[in-house]
């Protein structure tokens, strides 16, 4: 068994239900998740909704681009990935990143992560991205880990004073790079396929006031094998089953 504050549900209880949805938000939590991940895309009208993809086919079914779609239209959308688990969650929409507050002010001793996606920083620019995103999150600051792909970003928030500040590394040398240094990121995410074999928890400097997060870790095998090399938290869709 993994207690729960090592683990991460990795859009929700993705396995299961269908991603980045208040629905799989919810199950998670239910199944005992204090950390949730999601990712965040803007639509035509630079306003936030909870989706990882550009385009709607793969979860929604529908050819749309989100950035050439004003919100208002994007939120009438299913998302239900109906290649995966067919018709079944036709009646779950797509959630503005609203609807993120509303969860966690009912869940107090959740914390998520909330990643701000690439190709939003194209569309609308950082300083949109995060007036937007923080503007709409600050009534539950204190439980969100702002967190991207994208450094400067990173520093964008912990410059604006953010409480929870995260990164994902594009590769395992760029924790020397000067920019995650200067976010002084609390949780430092990547994927596990990249940790180093020789990886010396005791001996990495930039690791010493944040956590490693790795992931995508699908069974207890792998998560044991992780946690026992120095990783202190692991995301997975398989929620349930490592808590279990």
């Amino acid at each position: 068994m993994i207690h729960p504050k090592q683990l991460v549900a990795h859009r929700g209880y993705q396995a299961k239900y269908p991603e980045n949805t208040a629905l799989s938000l919810n199950k998670a939590i239910a199944a005992g998740a204090r950390f949730i991940e999601l990712d965040v895309q803007f639509s035509l009208d630079q306003l936030p909704i909870i989706y990882h993809d550009t385009n709607l086919r793969r979860v929604s079914g529908a050819d749309v681009e989100i950035a050439k779609t004003s919100r208002e239209q994007l939120l009438k959308y299913p998302a239900y990935e109906p290649e995966r688990l067919g018709e079944q969650f036709i009646e779950e929409l797509i959630s503005p990143l609203e609807s993120l507050v509303e969860i966690l002010q009912r869940h107090p001793q959740v914390t998520a992560f909330v990643e701000l996606k690439d190709e939003s920083i194209v569309h609308c620019g950082r300083e949109i991205i995060s007036e937007s995103v923080h503007s709409i999150l600050q009534p539950v600051m204190s439980q969100v880990v702002i967190m991207s792909f994208d450094y400067q970003l990173a520093v964008a928030a912990r410059e604006a004073a953010w409480p929870l500040v995260g990164v994902v590394l594009r590769n395992w040398m760029d924790l020397d790079h000067p920019l995650v240094s200067r976010a002084r990121p609390d949780y430092i995410y990547v994927d596990h396929k990249i940790v180093p074999a020789n990886f010396d928890r005791d001996n990495t400097q930039q690791l010493n006031n944040c956590k490693l997060v790795t992931y995508e870790v699908g069974n207890n095998q792998l998560a044991q094998e992780l946690l026992s090399r120095g990783v202190d938290m692991l995301e997975t869709f398989e929620i349930a089953q490592l808590i279990s």
